[in-house]
């Protein structure tokens, strides 16, 4: 009986001995990352005879394991998109950094130009305000650049956090696996606490999925079903490169550590902070980028072209105020050919470009399109419009396709160099246009007088006439044209002005003065667009109207402007710009769709966009911090450590101690009793 009771109490004494041993090792890693709570338990010995075989296990939830990956890689993605969207929407937010501010000074020194338009004075506010608006295009482009640089590094350092988790878990799954699955030597469980705290720190760089093999390692792959630690501890890793556009870093994942063998990541699902990160890129940075260039290249254009339809302080045909810069295509590395693509902005068709990006694709050696992408790479459009497929290349080269009022390349000109054997089907180039424009549109000159106020045409009438009929409303449309009748620096092609003459009956003669004469009947007294009757005329670059009653024999005249420095009218045509629907909308061309906005709109649109992305991540980044919150609450109940559970277990374990030591004093008492019987 003694023998019994002492194998009952030996038993008795180590499994309450191994019981503390765990309950006090959870104890000690309370404040343990990644620490899971532990459990003894142990098997009744057959026949009565004390405590069998005991096992020690880790406390676990799968389901809820996952579900907690899931939900850091969610809240990763949240915060990451609003920490950098929330930069962003302060840059655009500071009044002092507002180009709609900026625009608004420009047309109010405008307007003080136009009211006294023979002071050198105004015209040298202008000339400031338009070098103070530059400034805030390039302050905020170049903070976005800045941004977009940081992003940069931020996706070399997560790509390199990734690598070093992805390692990780497969060294840990080829240690775990040395083990074995013999029950009678399991691995240490501290080994899978690491993994599972390593799998959860890599879930919260991108979205992943984790599945469990037969030989207790642990498969990784990411959301979009990409490989990242397979079986026997291979595993794939990332790296980043610049494709074409060595600016504008992109992850990929390079398999089996065999650098000639990549595949490009899908940045849309990728999840997690690098998810966040590149969402942020492609969904606020990039657009924000497109659209300064948009409105600043828009704005400028606009100016010059209207700036270069008047007269200037000098009494000469006004040229340009601002210069447009040009770019080059980037050739993708999979190119065979050797060529190159570069394009200039089209002068007068700035109201034509898109706030997009444009890539030149080679369907064969001689024939390409045009597309527009947006900033995740997705086309837009495409040029030529059916029904036409395609631009082909004829000759020797270079070759120029330029957008015209009939052709809608985007208000672009393309230039591609080094003939057409330099290209080969699939052959590609990235134009990024507007990604910098807004930091390099410069000013054409700083001289005040360059601000053509002046209308270059006035009309008048003969003192002689006995009518009371005058030309009124003279909108000059082009100079320099091929059929135009005003070209710079400030005469009359062919022997103009022009001389008109009313025959009665509303029939108008028109004479150039070098031999060119026309009559016209009109319908009825309405004498609007003069010209647009006169075939002869029709295209002369500029038209008026004559209003009021005039006689038989009355006479008209249109010369240029000399002297007219106190002349307004077309200072007032540039202050109508403000307001002008002058900034493209869409790169598509959707029949009785609204094309066009003002400056003020469209500057308006993308701030407000870009609040409104910002305060919809952070109730995301909120909704989805409560789901982590709950998930993580779920998952402590079981592995986490409860110091109150722990206390009472360490108190229960002591007495079954203290208990199971009885035993063997009965025992050992029992047994020197009998000791003493046979004496």
């Amino acid at each position: 009986m003694s023998d019994n009771l002492l194998k009952i109490g030996t038993s008795a004494i180590l499994s309450s001995a191994a019981l503390l041993s765990t309950t006090s090792n959870n104890i000690a890693n309370v404040n343990s990352e990644g620490y899971t709570r532990q459990r003894t338990e142990f098997e009744a010995n057959i026949l009565g005879l004390g405590v069998g075989r005991g096992t020690t296990e880790r406390l676990v939830n799968s389901f809820a394991l996952k579900q907690l990956w899931r939900d850091t890689s969610a809240v990763g993605y949240a915060s990451q998109y609003v920490s950098e969207a929330s930069r962003v929407d302060s840059l655009f937010a500071d009044s002092s950094n507002s180009i709609s501010t900026g625009i608004s000074n420009l047309f109010t020194q405008l307007q003080t130009a136009i009211n006294d338009p023979s002071s050198s004075a105004a015209r040298q506010l202008v000339i400031g305000g338009a070098q103070t608006l530059l400034n805030k295009f390039s302050t905020l482009s170049s903070q976005v650049l800045d941004q977009g640089t940081y992003v940069n590094e931020q996706l070399s350092v997560y790509a390199q956090e990734a690598n070093s988790y992805i390692n990780s878990i497969a060294t840990l799954n080829r240690e775990i696996l040395n083990y074995g699955t013999n029950p009678a030597k399991p691995p240490p469980l501290d080994l899978l606490d690491k993994r599972d705290e390593t799998i959860r720190k890599l879930s919260e760089l991108m979205d992943i999925q984790v599945l469990d093999a037969s030989n207790g390692e642990k498969q990784i792959f990411m959301g979009t079903g990409q490989s990242l630690v397979m079986e026997d501890g291979k595993f794939n890793l990332f790296n980043v490169s610049g494709n074409p556009d060595p600016k504008r870093q992109t992850l990929q994942l390079q398999v089996n550590g065999k650098s000639s063998i990549v595949s490009s990541v899908d940045e849309n699902d990728i999840g997690g902070k690098i998810g966040g990160l590149l969402k942020f890129r492609s969904d606020i940075l990039e657009p924000a980028q497109l659209q300064l260039g948009q409105l600043a290249v828009t704005f400028a254009d606009a100016f010059n072209t209207q700036n270069k339809l008047g007269m200037d302080g000098d009494g000469l045909i006004g040229q340009d105020i601002f210069k447009l810069p040009a770019f080059s295509g980037l050739p993708y590395t999979k190119n065979v050919g050797t060529g190159t693509v570069s394009g200039t902005f089209v002068p007068t068709l700035g109201t034509e470009v898109p706030a997009n990006n444009f890539k030149v694709v080679f369907s064969s050696a001689t024939q390409f399109t045009v597309q527009a992408v947006d900033a995740e790479g997705n086309v837009i459009s495409t040029r030529p419009e059916p029904p036409a497929t395609d631009y082909t290349l004829t000759g020797a080269g270079p070759y120029t396709f330029t957008s015209s009022g009939t052709e809608d390349l985007f208000g672009l000109e393309f230039t591609i160099t080094n003939g057409g054997t330099a290209f080969a089907a699939g052959d590609a180039f990235l134009l990024k246009p507007l990604a910098d424009a807004a930091a390099n549109v410069e000013l054409a000159t700083n001289r005040p007088n360059a601000i053509a106020l002046a209308s270059p045409l006035v009309g008048d009438k003969a003192v002689t006439n006995l009518g009371n009929a005058q030309v009124e409303g003279i909108q000059v449309s082009s100079i320099g044209g091929a059929t135009d009748l005003l070209s710079a620096p400030s005469t009359f092609n062919s022997g103009q002005p022009l001389t008109i003459t009313y025959l009665g009956g509303n029939q108008f003669e028109v004479n150039d003065n070098n031999g060119t004469t026309e009559t016209y009947t009109f319908p009825s007294n309405n004498y609007d667009d003069f010209l647009s009757n006169f075939p002869s005329f029709a295209n002369a670059g500029f038209d008026f109207s004559i209003s009021g009653v005039p006689t038989a024999g009355d006479t008209f005249t249109i010369d240029y402007n000399v002297g007219g420095f106190k002349d307004n009218r077309n200072g007032l045509l540039l202050g109508q710009l403000q307001n002008s629907d002058t900034v493209r909308i869409s790169a598509e061309n959707i029949p009785n769709a609204d094309k066009y906005q003002s400056f003020t709109q469209a500057y308006g649109s993308m701030v407000g966009y870009i609040g409104e992305r910002t305060s919809q991540a952070k109730i995301n980044l909120s909704a989805q911090s409560a789901l982590l919150e709950q998930t993580s609450a779920w998952n402590e109940s079981l592995s986490g450590v409860s110091m109150d559970e722990e206390a009472a277990d360490l108190v229960r374990f002591q007495q079954t101690y203290a208990a199971a030591a009885k035993i063997l004093s009965a025992s050992q008492s029992i047994f020197d009793t009998l000791l003493q019987a046979t004496r």
